[in-house]
């Protein structure tokens, strides 16, 4: 049995069932579990998602995770706790897939997987980026070599180990805090080389296409076919586009560099509008602390950052 898993809550509940819609087109023999964080009823959803609360996973500390983290980064910390908890009800899972609610497949995973390797990993550059005012290679550095919304593991007793020692880890470090060196779950997936020598970079250029990819990769179309640096594109996530993400949020305007991709950013809003009358309404309260997210935070961001250079060239004449 090969499984694909996602977690999200109100917020994410049209990009995971807009998820859904894809691996059930070109995963069709992967079961598909949706993991809800969230304190309201979820709506009956199609028959091909099982539906996992987090309050079965019985997380250890859950109500201080609870307090301790905003609502975005409880979900990352969920990631591994839920993979082991997969694991458990699932003896005879052979592959388990991790995927971000704002991933989109469009071909089949199978051309990048294979038996020789452990756990599969994605780069977020395989090479130095462009340059750019709007990311460079130490925002990458600082924000992890690994992009933990895409991630595929093997079920076997060293990746288990690995998955326990990744979960303990999030109980209380996965913060998104680049200064003290945590960026939710994902820094972590730094290690993942190390512990698991049996470790697969992948390096396919289809492979999750995103705002991290577009200085270096081009995005076409030929003949009626999405590639990547002439190779068929097989997954794109949009975070940072459509909702708030700690990271991508600050690189919204490379959306400007790739037309194609804005326009495939138009169809995936369409099929999220699709999903809206399904979210939940009402005052029960997201688990998580409440991020207070600014409207027009991008603009004073960079209105910042032109400010600080006005004063920066002051003090220096």
């Amino acid at each position: 049995m090969n499984i694909t898993y996602t977690i999200c809550n109100r917020t994410t509940l049209p990009h995971a069932l807009t998820l859904a819609d894809s691996v059930q087109k070109f995963q069709p023999g992967s079961v598909f579990y949706l993991c809800w964080v969230d304190n309201a009823a979820l709506p009956e959803l199609p028959a091909n998602i099982r539906v996992i609360n987090i309050t079965e996973v019985a997380i250890q500390d859950w109500d201080k995770m609870v307090s301790r983290y905003f609502d975005f980064e409880l979900l990352a910390a969920c990631r591994p706790w839920v993979a082991q908890f997969i694991l458990k009800e699932n003896a005879n899972c052979q592959t388990l897939t991790f995927l971000a609610p704002t991933v989109v497949l469009f071909q089949s995973t199978e051309t990048i997987l294979d038996n020789e390797n452990d756990i599969f990993l994605t780069p977020n550059i395989l090479k130095p980026l462009t340059p750019s005012s709007y990311l460079d290679d130490k925002r990458i550095l600082n924000i992890g070599m690994f992009h933990s919304g895409s991630w595929t593991l093997r079920n076997n007793e060293k990746v288990r180990d690995t998955l326990t020692w990744w979960a303990n880890r999030t109980l209380d470090r996965a913060t998104y805090d680049l200064c003290n060196g945590m960026n939710m779950d994902q820094l972590w997936l730094n290690y993942i080389p190390v512990l698991l020598p049996k470790t697969k970079i992948i390096r396919h250029s289809g492979w999750h296409f995103g705002l991290q990819a577009v200085l270096n990769k081009d995005l076409s179309l030929s003949a009626g076919k999405y590639l990547v640096d002439n190779q068929p594109l097989i997954s794109v996530d949009f975070a940072g586009l459509t909702i708030f993400d700690p990271i991508w949020s600050n690189h919204y305007g490379l959306i400007n560099k790739n037309n194609l991709f804005k326009n495939l950013l138009g169809y995936y809003e369409k099929s999220l509008a699709g999903y809206k009358h399904l979210v939940p309404t009402g005052n029960a309260p997201i688990p998580g602390k409440v991020a207070d997210i600014k409207k027009y935070r991008i603009v004073r961001n960079n209105l910042a950052g032109k400010l600080k250079t006005i004063t920066t060239y002051i003090d220096q004449f």
